[in-house]
C-alpha cells in the first residue's frame, strides 16, 4: 500500500451482531490481516446505513470499506459508490446501482432446497422470508420457481415475511401451526430464523423432522451443534471475504479497470437432522 494511506479498511456489519455477522467479521479481519493491514468494524443502523464508516472513508481514516448491510434506497452510500469511493459489497446489492459485490448463488440455492423437498415428498411447504433484504429476494425467487416448474406452487398462505432474525422463526411457527394448513416443511430466509422455528416446534410439541422439516440459510457453526442439527445451505464466507478484501485493495491501488466485479459463489445443501437425513446432493 502506497504510504499516505491509513492502512485500515473498514467492515459494516449488523446489529445487534449476531452469529452470521461474527463469522463474517472474523473472516474479513483474517482476510485483511494476512495484507498487513488494520480493521475498523462500525456496526449499521438498524436500517442498514452506517454514515460514520462513510464519513471515515471520506476523511480517509480507513482506505476502503466493505459494505455488509446494504438495502435498497441508501442515498448516502448510493452517492459515494457512485463517486468512485472504494466500496465492495458483501453479501448483498442494491438494485441499479454499478459496484464491485461478492456475494451467494442465492437463486440458485433456493432452487436446491425446492429440489430437495420435493424429491422428498414434502408438498405443504412454508416459506420465512425477508423482501428488504437482496439476498431474501432471491433465495425465494429461486425457490418460488423451482417448485412451480416442478409443478408444486407455492400455497401463500404458507408465505410469512419478517426481518432476518430469531424472532421471526418463532412468530412464524405460531402463524403457520394455527392455521387451516400446516406445512410439512418449512424453508427460512437464513439459519437464525430456522433456529426461531426450531426452538418455537420444540415449545410447541412439534417434532422435528417427524411433523416438520426445517431449512436453514448460510450454515453458520452452530447449525452443526446437537442442539440445532439443521439442514441449511452453505455459504461460502471464508472465499466471500477473501474475494471481497482482494476486490476492495484492487480499487484502493488503482489496479482495477472501471468496470465493476460481480462474483457470485456457489453454496450446496447440507443434511442433517432437521429434515431426517434424507439424501443430498453429493459433497
Amino acid at each position: 500500500m502506497r504510504t499516505q494511506r491509513s492502512r485500515s479498511i473498514g467492515v459494516v456489519v449488523a446489529t445487534p451482531v449476531n452469529l452470521y455477522s461474527l463469522e463474517v467479521m472474523g473472516q474479513v479481519h483474517e482476510h485483511v490481516s494476512s495484507h498487513g493491514l488494520r480493521l475498523s468494524v462500525w456496526l449499521a443502523n438498524a436500517d442498514g446505513s452506517a454514515p460514520d464508516a462513510l464519513q471515515a472513508l471520506r476523511e480517509r481514516s480507513v482506505d476502503g470499506l466493505i459494505y455488509t448491510t446494504a438495502v435498497d434506497h441508501m442515498p448516502e452510500l448510493e452517492a459515494d459508490i457512485n463517486a468512485g469511493a472504494p466500496i465492495v459489497l458483501m453479501g448483498r446489492t442494491i438494485r441499479g446501482v454499478a459496484t464491485d459485490t461478492v456475494a451467494g448463488a442465492n437463486v440458485q440455492g433456493g432452487g436446491r432446497v425446492a429440489d430437495y423437498l420435493i424429491q422428498n415428498d414434502r408438498r405443504k411447504i412454508a416459506w420465512v422470508g425477508g423482501r428488504a433484504f437482496s439476498p431474501g429476494r432471491e433465495i425465494e425467487q429461486g425457490f418460488r420457481k423451482r417448485l412451480a416448474s416442478l409443478g408444486s406452487p407455492i400455497d401463500e398462505s404458507r408465505v410469512v415475511y419478517g426481518d432476518l432474525f430469531y424472532a421471526s422463526g418463532e412468530q412464524a411457527v405460531e402463524h403457520l401451526w394455527n392455521s387451516k394448513s400446516k406445512p410439512d416443511a418449512i424453508f427460512c430466509v437464513n439459519d437464525l430464523v430456522a433456529y426461531g422455528v426450531l426452538d418455537a416446534a420444540r415449545k410447541s410439541n412439534i417434532r422435528v423432522p417427524e411433523d416438520l422439516w426445517v431449512i436453514g440459510y448460510n450454515n453458520i457453526s452452530i447449525s452443526g451443534w446437537a442442539a440445532y442439527d439443521l439442514t441449511t445451505v452453505y455459504q461460502p464466507i471464508t472465499d466471500m471475504a477473501r474475494i471481497s478484501v482482494e476486490l476492495l485493495l484492487q480499487r484502493i491501488e488503482g489496479t482495477q479497470g472501471p468496470s465493476p466485479q460481480r462474483r457470485r459463489l456457489e453454496g450446496k445443501l447440507i443434511v442433517r437432522g432437521s429434515t431426517a437425513h434424507a439424501p443430498a446432493e453429493p459433497q
